[in-house]
């Protein structure tokens, strides 16, 4: 089955996939742009060429050339022997004559594929990078906490636990609200630049997403970006970006990757100010047993 909100068959070329998103974090915005469209039409790349390819993203083709180079291939003619032969090799018949392996459990390939986008996520957690979000996160002001589609549920958890580590976090919903909680807090003034705010967003990426980006510039907001591998625009707007792996075959895109990362967030965030965290949280167990919420 199709993942439901691309059009490649992800599962058919795991060893092009992982290339892609070890190197999209690094990837010039140019480049970046590339990689998306082949991860997302990677069934129709036996018939492009450098310049069809470059023709269609609205780059050249000395950046189409320059990415292959940077994912180990020459030229288009080695991204097409590999993904013939990673193609080939699903169908090799097995010991008992049918394709793949009869003992493999159902779900084994899913299980490879979330357990490296896991490993991913947590190497990204331990560079520099990941250390300077932690920090914004916790020394702003005030946080808002968004995302659309089928990640705002994710955001609007995210929001609720991260209210556990400290104070002043917003869910922040733009169609909802119209942003009526930026009035007199923009342009640029001493409150916005005091402000964060964390967007998590995947494929099919929302339109307000990159307007919230530019938001952001304009404002002097900090942003932070929970996001797939395929996301290119992120760059666009803050160096402060974590990509998640979310294609692992499913029916649906998985979060997981996602989700332990903002895990990952809320737990480093409290340990910013041990002290002050368990204060919190015994406010915030009484307040729960005079409401007789457990």
């Amino acid at each position: 089955m199709k993942d439901t909100f691309s059009s490649y068959p992800q599962a058919r070329f795991p060893g092009f996939a992982q290339k892609v998103s070890q190197v999209m974090p690094s990837l010039p915005n140019l480049e970046a742009r590339v990689a998306q469209y082949m991860m997302l039409n990677i069934g129709d790349m036996s018939f492009e060429t450098g310049a069809s390819l470059a023709k269609k993203v609205g780059a050249s083709e000395v950046t189409v050339s320059r990415l292959l180079r940077r994912l180990g291939y020459q030229g288009m003619r080695g991204l097409k022997r590999e993904l013939k032969a990673e193609l080939s090799a699903q169908f090799l018949p097995g010991e008992n004559g049918s394709a793949g392996s009869s003992d493999a459990a159902p779900f084994d390939s899913v299980l490879d594929l979330e357990i490296q986008g896991l490993v991913g996520v947590f190497r990204q957690c331990a560079g520099p990078a990941w250390h300077r979000l932690v920090r914004t996160v916790h020394s702003s002001e005030r946080v808002y906490v968004t995302g659309f589609q089928t990640v705002r549920g994710l955001a609007e958890d995210c929001a609720r636990r991260l209210a556990l580590a400290r104070d002043d976090v917003r869910f922040l919903s733009a169609h909802d609200g119209m942003l009526a909680e930026w009035i007199g807090r923009s342009d640029g003034g001493p409150r916005a630049k005091r402000e964060c705010l964390l967007l998590i967003d995947v494929v099919p990426y929302a339109r307000e997403a990159a307007v919230l980006g530019e938001f952001c510039q304009i404002s002097g907001r900090q942003l932070v970006v929970f996001t797939d591998e395929f996301c290119h625009w992120a760059q666009d707007f803050t160096d402060l970006v974590i990509h998640a792996r979310s294609r692992s075959g499913l029916f649906l895109e998985s979060t997981v990757g996602i989700a332990a990362a903002l895990n990952l967030l809320v737990h480093e965030v409290a340990e910013q100010n041990p002290s002050a965290t368990k204060q919190r949280l015994e406010h915030w167990q009484a307040a729960a047993r005079k409401l007789n919420v457990f």
